[in-house]
């Protein structure tokens, strides 16, 4: 069952990441309509993003053919395909930025941790060259944990789940000063993740007569945490376990409401917020290069910095874009999804070999992308 309101979801998270981005591009546009203190709350798109990842690989997994090397295999292939190669791109153009530009993107090329950022290998005290890198370096953290989960039944999932999770909380509790991988295996945000597998699995059982309770809940829960954040500035974005606590929680509230809402037929998004959702993936990658690039042309050609030219940066800024990604999905993303799906076909596909596990773009989640609009 194709799921467009998770698709919509999407659309949200990466257009809320995209306003927080805009907002803090350079310090200049500081101003309200457009300041940190009122834009802040964008950065939640990631913990809602993490949020996703793991209700959608307990819903694409439902039911397969758990501890079969073919599925566990192909499953695998799909997820790390499906963040790879257009990630690869993304990053290669902001390498060759930092080449021609020198100083194009606030960094010197000599600081760039270059093989770290194209194996999302984790990084000590640093970004990737491309900066939103770091969220995916925790999704290749989370396919490789729930990959390994695969080789069990699925009955045991909630137990390894909680396991899981209970060693990232001692972890992050009485480990301290790791080393990068280290320091990933047990930071706080995995939580969301494991939080997003248990709406999936609340979802999967047929449990989803409370979506309502949930969705007022997470409603009540933001806003309080709007008023808490909203007066102050960048640096008080939370972090660590008050971040999952503000945002992760009411994330896989708003998650498991908005699906359950759908399913019951009482929840139809609109068509072009699940375009959004397509062009998501493409946004998020793309839009830190397109923000850099415009900054520059508008600060040469409209040095005012009031009010009104902070709000019209934000909108031509979020306007451009979702269009640069438009194409980007259409033009790079799409094809070569059909690209490595094809491949996969030839990989993982045989006479006698069981029915394949969905290649990523064609996640029940996500499934509109391919019959209606596109995957994001």
């Amino acid at each position: 069952m194709p799921l467009h309101s998770l698709q919509s979801l999407r659309a949200v998270a990466a257009l809320l990441v995209l306003a927080a981005h805009a907002s803090q591009i350079d310090s200049r546009f500081f101003s309200a309509p457009v300041s940190s203190g009122q834009w802040i709350l964008g950065f939640a798109g990631v913990d809602l993003f993490f949020v996703i990842s793991g209700f959608v690989m307990v819903y694409i997994t439902h039911n397969k053919p758990r501890g079969d090397a073919h599925f566990i295999g192909r499953f695998a292939y799909a997820r790390f395909t499906r963040i790879y190669p257009v990630y690869w791109f993304f990053t290669a153009l902001a390498l060759a930025a930092y080449i021609a530009i020198p100083g194009a993107l606030n960094r010197d090329l000599a600081d760039l941790q270059i093989w770290q950022s194209f194996t999302l290998w984790p990084i000590e005290g640093d970004l990737p060259v491309l900066h939103v890198g770091w969220t995916l370096t925790h999704e290749i953290y989370f396919y490789l944990a729930f990959t390994l989960f695969l080789a069990l039944p699925e009955r045991w999932l909630p137990a390894l789940l909680a396991l899981w999770g209970g060693l990232v909380i001692a972890g992050s509790v009485w480990l301290q000063g790791l080393p990068a991988i280290g320091a990933l295996i047990v930071n706080p945000l995995t939580i969301e993740f494991i939080l997003g597998a248990a709406a999936g699995m609340l979802i999967c059982s047929g449990e989803r007569r409370l979506a309502r309770a949930a969705l007022a809940l997470a409603a009540l829960w933001l806003t309080a945490t709007a008023w808490l954040i909203w007066p102050e500035n960048a640096e008080a974005f939370p972090a660590g376990w008050a971040r999952v606590a503000a945002f992760g929680v009411p994330s896989m509230l708003i998650v498991y409401g908005a699906i359950s809402l759908e399913m019951q037929g009482s929840l139809k998004p609109p068509g072009w917020l699940v375009i959004l959702g397509d062009w998501s993936y493409a946004l998020y990658l793309c839009h830190l290069l397109v923000l850099s690039g415009l900054v520059r042309v508008w600060v040469s050609a409209l040095p005012d910095f009031g009010p009104m030219a902070s709000l019209a940066f934000l909108i031509v800024a979020m306007a451009l874009s979702i269009g640069v990604a438009g194409a980007a999905f259409r033009l790079l993303e799409f094809p070569v999804l059909k690209a490595t799906r094809r491949l996969g076909d030839r990989l993982f596909e045989g006479p006698h070999r069981p029915r394949r596990a969905p290649a990523a773009h064609e996640d029940p989640a996500v499934q509109a992308g391919q019959t209606g609009s596109r995957d994001g």
